[in-house]
């Protein structure tokens, strides 16, 4: 009994947090922070967001979700997000995955 209590009020307050609550859950932050690491210098000229291309780079490979990077990669400005053993880069200006690596 005290066992449903207790998943019953954690999906209710899981509900009532909304995206935050399913956030913090998958080990993100409540408050949507920034996984951004390297380049935050250089957002300003990203066209697309940090979580617009987090969500293209998770269409390229799985696995956990580590830091994301800005920087320049063959000529063009990419967010380079680590997704499980991939390096995944994506246009920081039309979004597309232009490169998805072994991470080293």
């Amino acid at each position: 009994m005290n066992r449903r209590v207790t998943v019953g009020a954690t999906i209710l307050a899981l509900a009532g947090l909304g995206g935050a609550g399913i956030a913090a859950a998958n080990g993100r932050s409540a408050s949507g922070g920034s996984r951004l690491d390297d380049g935050k210098d250089l957002l300003s000229q990203a066209s697309i967001t940090e979580q617009q291309a987090i969500a293209a780079a998770q269409t390229a490979a799985s696995g956990p979700l580590n830091e994301v990077d800005l920087e320049h990669y063959d000529g063009r400005l990419v967010f380079n997000v680590d997704v499980g053993a991939k390096d995944v880069k994506v246009d920081a200006a039309s979004g597309d995955v232009v490169a998805a690596t072994s991470d080293d």
